[in-house]
């Protein structure tokens, strides 16, 4: 009964170190295949990952298409009064 314990437990750890071979061979590929793809094509690639931080929350209603007029009231935008302060550290005492 050891016997079998024992070739059950070196089947179970051979079959997982092979499906995570797998997978992280799986993961260097597709790696390679994006990076090679991205340098070819000169742009980099859009990787984004989104999540509804709340899935039951209401839906916002969605922008305007481009073609769609939106009407807003126009405003000046006035001049600062005095320059920027510069960008320096404060003085050491």
């Amino acid at each position: 009964m050891s016997f079998f314990r024992l070739l059950l437990r070196w089947l179970i750890l051979i079959v997982g170190a092979i499906v995570g071979l797998a997978f992280f061979l799986f993961a260097v590929v597709a790696f390679v295949t994006i990076l090679l793809l991205s340098l070819l094509t000169g742009r980099k690639p859009n990787m984004q990952f989104r999540m509804n931080r709340s899935p039951w929350a209401q839906r916002r209603p969605q922008a305007p298409a481009d073609g769609d007029v939106v009407d807003i009231e126009a405003r000046e935008v006035k001049a600062p009064a005095a320059p920027p302060l510069p960008l320096q550290p404060p003085p050491r005492h």
